[in-house]
């Protein structure tokens, strides 16, 4: 479907031993050692695709900017300034991300798996995104293989699945905060461990210093605020569904979609905060834009994590899944009766 010019092969080891000079680390950990070189490829997935959406972008503006549509050119049109600023925001934040997980990595930071994950799980998922919205800016243009861009389509397709696929990831993101906050259940108990969530895994690795640029004060005051209602968010549920909590999926999803929005957001405002330290103020907007927008579906997810209503939902449409897999396929019949 796409990559072709990587040579993909199974291989198979049968009866195979490794002689003892060969072994990689100890004998049975070779789990670990499969992780480590996972997260190593995760890391460079977000570098990697901010390239990408970069050249995508241009494309899209370019096109735009000449393509004239009944009498004006399309960049006049809100909804082709939508799609571009969103692909831009989106392209943005992914950067942000990237540069932050590699600077903790160069400061020698014993731990990034959680970082690498979420810079994984949103760049791939940003890149198609951004894809997707050239070849429709583009129109029927954009659906040629003249253009190219249908092949860039075919090559991001794989970046959700491989160096483990997304919602896999996800599931890991969120255990790994359930867990943190599980083991401050038990040590400190109920109430203690509320009250040191500030610490848990869940939040974002960026610092947020006392002293922000004016203009980016209500982003950091939204992003310290959305910590806050997550933490007690999560919680609640741990309290509600304790070691079960492993099996509430679509919960677990909602849980990790808004920790990959707090990181974004805290590194995004760490990133223009510090170019507006060195005298550029340019990205202030950027981050701006990006937080406000990353707090309205924060607040929609938190809500929706502790609404019975909607766990209620949730369970109406997994029992139709159920039910397509017990019929093993499509579950309503003809309606022309064939």
């Amino acid at each position: 479907m796409g990559i072709k010019c990587s040579n993909t092969a199974e291989v198979y080891f049968e009866n195979c031993e490794i002689p003892v000079e060969n072994v990689l680390g100890e004998v049975g950990g070779g789990f670990k050692v499969a992780m480590n070189i996972l997260n190593n490829g995760r890391f460079g997935m977000g570098a990697c695709l901010t390239g990408t959406m970069r050249m995508l972008i241009s494309k899209a503006t370019d096109h735009a900017n000449n393509r004239k549509q009944f009498i004006s050119n399309l960049r006049e049109y809100q909804g082709i300034q939508q799609k571009i600023a969103k692909m831009n925001l989106l392209c943005y934040a992914n950067e942000s991300m990237a540069y932050m997980l590699c600077g903790n990595m160069d400061r020698g930071a014993p731990e990034y798996q959680l970082e690498a994950a979420i810079s994984k799980i949103f760049a791939s998922q940003a890149a198609w995104d951004v894809c997707d919205e050239t070849i429709q800016i583009l129109g029927g243009a954009g659906f040629m293989k003249d253009v190219g861009v249908e092949r860039w389509m075919r090559d991001l397709r794989i970046f959700r699945i491989f160096e483990g696929t997304n919602d896999i990831l996800k599931l890991f993101i969120a255990l790994n905060g359930v867990q943190d906050i599980g083991k401050k259940f038990k040590s400190a108990g109920t109430v203690g461990a509320m009250m040191g969530l500030a610490k848990s895994k869940f939040l974002p690795a960026a610092p947020l210093k006392n002293k922000v640029h004016s203009d980016l004060g209500p982003s950091v005051d939204m992003l310290r605020g959305d910590i806050a209602k997550y933490s007690v968010a999560v919680s609640e549920q741990v309290i509600k569904h304790k070691k079960k909590i492993i099996e509430q999926q679509v919960l677990l999803n909602r849980v990790a979609d808004v920790a990959i929005l707090l990181q974004s957001m805290a590194s995004v405002i760490s990133r223009s905060n510090t170019m507006a330290e060195k005298g550029d103020t340019s990205e202030i907007a950027l981050a701006n834009a990006w937080c406000a927008d990353s707090h309205q579906r924060i607040k929609t997810l938190i809500e929706d994590i502790g609404d019975s209503d909607v766990t209620k939902v949730d369970h109406v449409v997994l029992n139709v899944g159920k039910m397509s897999l017990d019929a093993n396929g499509y579950l309503a019949k003809s309606p022309i009766g064939c």
